[in-house]
């Protein structure tokens, strides 16, 4: 009995295959011969190319979102605003070092978010700031590419930054600090709040708030809302260079 089910288990999973095997090369062709073998083959080839053209459309859309949103400031106060209004919010003490947790791992995205679509919208913005990218970036300056590929390339130049941008994982200060002065000659400064922030983050998590020692990470109304404070400044401050239009409204 177990046996039988397995097998309708397995045929019924095998179907879509086999529909489309019947659909392009017939219904006469045969299981374990040759011509089967490539069918499969062919069929696993098709997946491949759907499961692709899936993924290129989700990251088209995503990527065409950084190229533009003109709302990046915009997205990051709501959010902030979002975490002070909770902060106020009363609640038991088990209660309040989960949303602490919650809050500290949110604000530190919001800064991760802003710094990531805000340089991607910049630098894309501008051809001569994404050849500027493409000089000073050492994953860029290593690819290769035949001249097809260039031409390709260059059409869609702006999301091939693009893509390549999203990738990064942006809280990697050491990656995204030089990129921000390299390329928009921008300096951070001194960010070594954000640096603690990160670790602590990576606690929230991953571990709920708790370190490796099992140890709950020191989170208080007071951490956040300084939390909250050097995130601002940092924003403010990146935001007066890239947008300073924006800034005198």
């Amino acid at each position: 009995m177990g046996r039988a089910k397995d097998e309708m288990m397995r045929y019924e999973e095998e179907a879509p295959m086999r529909e489309w095997i019947e659909d392009n090369y017939g219904c006469d062709i045969e299981e374990d011969s040759q011509e089967w073998e490539e069918a499969i083959e062919a069929y696993d080839h098709h997946c491949e190319q759907q499961y692709q053209l899936e993924e290129d459309n989700y990251w088209q859309a995503e990527f065409e979102w950084f190229l533009e949103s003109k709302t990046q400031i915009g997205i990051f106060n709501n959010q902030i605003g979002s975490v002070d209004t909770l902060l106020d919010t009363d609640v038991d003490t088990n209660t309040q070092f989960s949303l602490f947790v919650m809050l500290h791992a949110h604000v530190v995205a919001a800064v991760e978010a802003y710094l990531a679509s805000t340089f991607i919208h910049t630098v894309t913005g501008s051809d001569e700031l994404i050849r500027k990218l493409v000089e000073t970036d050492p994953d860029f300056s290593e690819m290769k590419f035949s001249l097809k590929e260039i031409f390709e390339r260059h059409e869609g130049l702006k999301l091939t930054v693009a893509a390549h941008l999203k990738k990064l994982i942006f809280h990697r200060l050491n990656k995204i600090k030089p990129m921000y002065k390299n390329v928009l000659n921008h300096d951070f400064g001194d960010v070594t709040w954000l640096i603690h922030a990160i670790q602590v983050r990576h606690h929230c998590v991953h571990r709920a708030g708790f370190d490796t020692e099992g140890e709950k990470v020191q989170l208080t109304v007071r951490s956040i809302r300084q939390l909250i404070s050097n995130a601002q400044l940092l924003v403010s401050f990146v935001e007066s260079h890239v947008n300073p239009a924006e800034i005198r409204r």
